[in-house]
């Protein structure tokens, strides 16, 4: 779809041209690949990756004993899981996407609104994981030393949590600056065309 041919033959064409009909609509966004193809094709890698790391959680189960590893591989399955449904979500708003309806502009609208609050979910969804993985990893140590029979080691024990607070901070602050760029360079900055597009459309008509 290629918002941006529609853009320019719209905002361009002279006054006493005839206004565009649906046939000259629909070979116009479909004339060659556009923004939402280039989105697909990034879907389309990071559901590859999705698929490799849900894998990943029963291999992990089968190899290891150590209960925190036992654990990681149940997370790992679960979070796959949850992100290969959030791919198929995507995916099926972008198909729409590619659909010329009624309503050309106010259907894109619709569909790019939906694509921004996928994203803000993934964005949230990713900003929560560090933090519970840093508070499962310190559960475990803590775990581990009521287990043993001598006394408490307060001293380590703090230690671990300091160290435990101050990775979850470090991996948080990381986690905002590259989701977000991660995100932008994938899917937000086509979404900002199609939408700036759309706007010149309201305007110019």
């Amino acid at each position: 779809m290629q918002l941006e041919d529609l853009r320019q033959s719209w905002l361009n064409a002279p006054a006493e041209t005839a206004p565009i009909n649906r046939t000259q609509l629909d070979a116009l966004l479909a004339s060659r690949p556009g923004l939402v193809d280039k989105m697909y094709r990034n879907a389309r890698w990071e559901t590859a990756f999705a698929v490799l790391f849900t894998m990943a959680g029963p291999v992990m189960w089968v190899l290891t004993t150590a209960a925190l590893h036992k654990a990681y591989a149940v997370i790992t399955l679960v979070l796959g899981s949850s992100m290969l449904y959030y791919y198929y979500r995507m995916f099926a708003v972008l198909d729409q996407m590619r659909l010329v309806e009624g309503d050309v502009r106010g259907h894109l609208q619709r569909l790019v609104a939906g694509m921004r609050t996928l994203l803000r979910f993934y964005y949230r969804f990713t900003l929560v994981i560090g933090p519970l993985l840093m508070l499962m990893n310190f559960g475990y140590f803590l775990g581990l030393e009521l287990m043993r029979p001598a006394p408490l080691q307060w001293p380590v024990l703090l230690r671990m949590a300091g160290v435990t607070v101050v990775a979850a901070v470090l991996l948080q602050v990381l986690a905002v600056y590259l989701t977000r760029w991660f995100m932008q360079r994938l899917y937000g900055q086509h979404l900002d065309r199609f939408e700036s597009n759309l706007a010149e459309l309201d305007a110019a008509s």
